[in-house]
């Protein structure tokens, strides 16, 4: 094992023969060059080419199925918004799995085509330092451009990333878009980002349609933007959840044991639920003395109970003896998530996956 002073002195050594210095432009760059040669990795190598199979991959798209349908569109429109050539965009789940992309005809021709497909994984310690992996890595909008990557085969690149969150603060995806470094555009990370917080407002809405959603802003103008708070509240004034522009804006003021209207602003939500319901904008301030406009963003579409709805995909672990295997790990990690789509039918795992119910038992018993 290296020292960490080791791994940083490896790290500069990398900046210096690339000719570029790290410390006033992003920490998470070397930070994450030092995690590269934490996992063995050298630069000059070829990344590991981890990719799954057609009929794992099969199955973890069912699973992200109801996220991908709102991914689809926000793909074709960042697709149209980012003008040149030779470039790309992709979703990939919380395990840094690309499941969907779209390609320009230059980048599809290209050799990077061949690597950035469905099913390829992009996390740090197998691809290096990259925009998908590192925004996985820091639950952080990235910008991984050129000889910032941590492999020299992967410095034509400059690559986009935006995680995706719910509403409680867990990753569900990372949207990316990358170009050839001479076509690199400063606006490109902010359509990214744009585009992450319009998915996570479409899976919030989805998320609580069984009550009526606020939307609230410092400015008015801004109350039908991508930079709203969103409040789900039911009828009582108990609020049911939160979007994470809410996180921030009231920070300070909401926390999960806060879920009184009236905990966080200072007018009771029933005297002023049916103005709001009634289309009309209402002003109103939080107990710091800040001052919000707030209207009714969505009507409650369903009667579907709380308790009913389907919690956020869960975070899995490959067990120990699968740990530090790429392959093994993959498989481990799709023999979880089955296990629990299927409600814990060991028959039913084994022969979705065409494997033995031994094999299946000593993932779940292990993990």
């Amino acid at each position: 094992m290296h020292s960490y002073r080791n791994l940083v002195e490896q790290a500069r050594s990398l900046e210096k023969e690339r000719g570029i210095s790290l410390d006033f432009t992003d920490k998470n760059i070397a930070d994450s060059w030092v995690r590269c040669f934490e996992h063995g990795l050298r630069p000059n190598a070829n990344p590991t080419d981890t990719v799954l199979n057609q009929k794992e991959l099969g199955h973890i798209k069912e699973q992200y199925q109801s996220i991908r349908e709102f991914i689809t569109p926000e793909l074709e429109l960042l697709y149209s918004q980012i003008a040149g050539s030779n470039f790309m965009v992709a979703f990939a789940n919380n395990d840094g799995v690309v499941l969907d992309t779209i390609y320009d005809n230059q980048f599809l021709n290209s050799q990077a085509s061949k690597v950035v497909i469905p099913g390829s994984v992009w996390l740090e310690k197998y691809r290096g330092t990259n925009g998908l992996g590192l925004s996985l890595q820091t639950k952080n909008p990235t910008i991984v451009a050129g000889g910032e990557h941590f492999f020299t085969s992967h410095g034509g690149l400059s690559c986009f990333a935006s995680p995706i969150f719910d509403h409680n603060q867990n990753i569900v995806g990372v949207i990316d878009a990358s170009t050839d470094t001479s076509s690199r555009q400063d606006h490109t990370l902010a359509l990214v980002k744009l585009s992450a917080k319009s998915v996570e407002q479409k899976i919030f809405l989805d998320a609580f349609k069984h009550t009526n959603i606020y939307s609230f802003h410092p400015r008015s103008e801004y109350l039908h933007t991508n930079s709203i708070g969103l409040l789900a509240i039911n009828e009582e004034g108990q609020i049911e959840g939160v979007n994470s522009n809410t996180r921030i804006m009231l920070s300070g003021l909401h926390s999960e044991e806060t879920n009184d209207f009236y905990n966080i602003f200072t007018t009771p939500f029933h005297n002023i639920a049916h103005e709001m319901n009634a289309e009309k904008i209402i002003q109103v301030k939080d107990w710091l003395g800040s001052s919000v406009f707030m209207k009714l963003f969505q009507r409650q579409l369903t009667s579907t109970p709380t308790s009913n709805i389907k919690p956020s995909t869960p975070t899995y672990q490959p067990c120990g003896e699968c740990r530090g295997s790429t392959l093994k790990e993959q498989k481990c990690l799709l023999i979880q998530k089955t296990f629990d789509q299927v409600e814990g039918k060991i028959t039913a795992v084994s022969k979705a996956l065409s494997i033995s119910r031994t094999t299946v038992y000593k993932h779940i018993q292990k993990k």
